[in-house]
């Protein structure tokens, strides 16, 4: 979290000295490595005017998008607001993952998230997302996520994957694909809990919360409108297919996003890729943010982000 808000301050300061003219007959596409680019494989795989790069770490993307060589990118939802309320001129098109968390253990007594009181668990990265939605969760049903819950911290998920693969870490909070990925190779391990489905209990929601998006920059949205509407078709259109066609997709999220073909195919259904227009899903959207303010308010810039942030057709 913390690079990705250096970033934005740091390139911020040089947009007016790299702005410049826009390329009309490309739109350029940061995407991320995993589940925000597996959204967009059939537009990988098809020949067109749209060119994608993908990064592993979404402050990478950041970078290319406030330097002016990205037009579009996917990104969590948390790092757009916080790239406009630090002044970067981009707006919200879409949500296009509503949530992809577990917490995967060999624990089979934990049936409720009081059942965490006393354990030890494991989770990548401080203060990004997943660990502010632990302790919000663990919070919200009564338990003091600083003490009556051992949080340790690894640096990635990749890293905590091969952890809980090993045997070595009994209980952690993981994203897809790597949920599938330690449930395939340890067949003791289960998926004891689900972050979506207490966020949709506890909100009182009929969805989860809207944990990645496509950021445009503002600039290419007046330029070239068409394009931007154009690349959202196309987008929803890849989303669709990648749900109806899990194995296809597995080999496409292989090629291109650096995801397991078996991860993809297998796990499909707990990583909730869902295209909805964010002007559409606002309510979700201010909901999600209002909660990260009151846990954590440097996770989405210090505010909730006005009504200019939502790009509408």
């Amino acid at each position: 979290m913390k690079r990705i808000i250096f970033a934005v301050l740091l390139l911020g300061l040089v947009i007016p000295a790299i702005a410049g003219a826009e390329l009309a007959d490309k739109t350029r596409v940061a995407a991320l490595a995993g589940n925000v680019g597996l959204a967009m494989v059939k537009m990988m795989n098809e020949p067109s005017n749209t060119s994608f790069e993908v990064f592993k770490t979404p402050d990478l993307a950041v970078g290319k998008l406030i330097a002016g060589e990205a037009d579009i990118a996917g990104l969590p939802t948390s790092t757009a607001a916080i790239m406009y309320n630090k002044g970067v001129a981009v707006q919200i098109a879409a949500i296009i993952g509503w949530g992809v968390m577990y917490i995967v253990g060999n624990d089979h007594s934990i049936k409720r998230w009081t059942d965490l009181k006393g354990k030890e668990i494991y989770v990548s990265a401080k203060g990004a997302i997943s660990d502010i939605l632990l302790r919000y969760l663990i919070s919200k049903n009564g338990l003091d996520p600083e003490r009556d819950v051992k949080i340790q911290y690894i640096a990635s998920s990749v890293e905590l994957a091969q952890l809980v693969a090993a045997g070595r870490v009994q209980l952690a909070a993981m994203p897809e694909p790597w949920v599938t990925e330690v449930l395939e190779k340890s067949p003791q391990l289960k998926v004891v809990l689900d972050f979506q489905k207490e966020w949709q209990r506890l909100e009182k929601q009929g969805t989860a919360y809207p944990q990645t998006c496509i950021v445009v920059r503002k600039k290419f949205v007046e330029e070239h409108p068409e394009a931007v509407r154009g690349f959202l078709r196309e987008l929803k259109d890849s989303i669709d297919w990648v749900n109806r066609h899990p194995q296809a997709a597995g080999l496409l999220g292989q090629k291109y996003v650096q995801i397991a073909a078996p991860a993809v195919e297998n796990g499909l259904g707990r990583t909730n890729l869902r295209f909805d227009e964010a002007f559409k899903v606002r309510t979700a959207i201010g909901l999600f943010f209002q909660r990260l303010l009151e846990f954590s308010p440097d996770s989405i810039g210090g505010k909730v982000p006005d009504a200019g942030f939502y790009y509408q057709p």
